[in-house]
């Protein structure tokens, strides 16, 4: 099959996908870069919209005094935003992020089984082990690792 023009982008989820080697670390580093610029994206608009940088608890200034709560509501509220961005893309487009959908890569299971929203939940998660970032700089990442899953290049 040729690949889909822009007007077919979201076609080709439905499409099957060939198997080859793991991408590389570096087209991973990309789609990391690209996901991060998302959600803080992502992030700072719901910031802006909700109001929470306003009010007294959540704001900069207190944060920068010392407020342990405003810290706090701050950490759950990204982490938050992290945790539904990374399911819900990965779930609802079969194992793609917006940097997966860019570099033309995809997660899927290493045992061929469909992708779903098990996996974008377990992947997800396991990305809030501490130090688990570094894990890429290995073979393989331990939220491929531990979910039986591995980031391919998409073949049509």
């Amino acid at each position: 099959m040729e690949p889909q023009n822009q007007a077919d982008l979201l076609q080709d989820i439905h499409d099957e996908v060939n198997y080859v080697d793991p991408v590389s670390p570096g087209i991973r580093f990309v789609n990391y870069l690209i996901d991060q610029i998302a959600i803080g994206v992502i992030f700072n608009g719901l910031d802006y919209v909700l109001g929470l940088s306003s009010n007294g608890n959540y704001s900069e200034d207190a944060i920068m005094q010392g407020n342990m709560a405003a810290v706090w509501l701050r950490l759950l509220f990204s982490l938050a935003v992290t945790l539904t961005y990374y399911t819900i893309f990965e779930a609802a487009t079969k194992g793609r992020t917006l940097g997966k959908i860019l570099t033309n890569t995809t997660a899927i299971t290493q045992d061929g089984t469909p992708f779903t929203f098990k996996h974008a939940l377990l992947r997800t998660l396991c990305r809030f082990v501490p130090f688990e970032p570094f894990s890429a700089f290995g073979y393989m990442p331990w939220h491929d690792r531990w979910t039986n899953t591995v980031v391919v290049k998409k073949t049509w």
